[in-house]
């Protein structure tokens, strides 16, 4: 199947709002899988969120604050915004967005419940409600936040709070939450059955679930004469209800919160 490639201002699926607002409309073409959609910005702030119908809609563009006065020269005429850009190519089912740099504006995108996500922003934050997939989010500085999942998570950031909600885990792929100077939380359902590693360097654990905690980490020594060494560090591993998917908590400079849905 040809990739659909849209370009903002320049496509029957784009449409220019006001304010320079651009969306984007793609029609479900295989209904044989469930979506894949990947965002990729530089200072975007990203959010997902679902419904019931089966199109992807992407808006973009606008940030709310880019009015300006107009100058004396242009009193009493109207202003034209011009699309700053917006990028979807679209191939069986999978979608990848891409906003202009120039664009100031956040990313929305609208998507069936049953899709797959993998979200980079570097200078903003992710918010994601509702998905039931995989979803895989990275941010350099800024938050992600990811409520109401079902499925699978992979989140990291440098320098931003995981604050995470689960609804139902896969437990056929393993999760990871990773960040550096910020603290992760993370609310599972009461009956998942994990295999966890926790590790912070300068923060604390707590936890709703009882951890069983697992045996120090033995490693050959590498001295070639059959040696091994006793490590520990600032981790803990164990199980959750005996023991099941994997799921990795690591960060330096925060705390870890694991807890328990209601």
């Amino acid at each position: 199947m040809k990739p659909t490639m849209a370009l903002a201002g320049f496509s029957l699926l784009v449409c220019a709002l006001g304010n320079a607002q651009e969306r984007v409309v793609i029609p479900a073409r295989n209904s044989t899988r469930p979506r894949q959609v990947f965002v990729k910005t530089m200072n975007h702030t990203i959010t997902v969120k679902t419904y019931s119908g089966r199109e992807v809609i992407v808006e973009a563009g606008s940030s709310g604050r880019e009015r300006r006065t107009p100058p004396p020269d242009a009193a009493g005429m109207k202003r034209l915004d011009v699309p700053r850009g917006l990028e979807v190519i679209e191939e069986d089912n999978v979608i990848h967005i891409k906003p202009s740099i120039m664009s100031p504006g956040p990313v929305t995108v609208t998507v069936p419940v049953d899709t797959s996500l993998n979200l980079e922003a570097m200078n903003a934050s992710i918010n994601v409600d509702g998905v039931h997939g995989e979803v895989v989010a990275h941010s350099h500085n800024g938050h992600i936040e990811l409520t109401n999942i079902s499925g699978t998570v992979v989140a990291d950031t440098m320098n931003g709070t995981i604050l995470v909600t689960m609804d139902r885990v896969d437990q056929s792929k393993p999760l990871s939450f990773s960040t550096f100077n910020a603290k992760i939380d993370v609310t599972l359902p009461a009956d998942v059955k994990a295999t966890a590693k926790f590790k912070t360097t300068n923060g604390a654990i707590y936890s709703d679930f009882e951890v069983a905690a697992g045996a120090p980490v033995m490693e050959p020594d590498n001295s070639g004469q059959g040696r091994y060494r006793v490590r520990f560090d600032r981790g803990l591993q164990g199980t959750i209800n005996g023991g099941g998917v994997q799921m990795s908590f690591n960060t330096f400079n925060g705390t870890i919160y694991l807890r328990k849905k209601k």
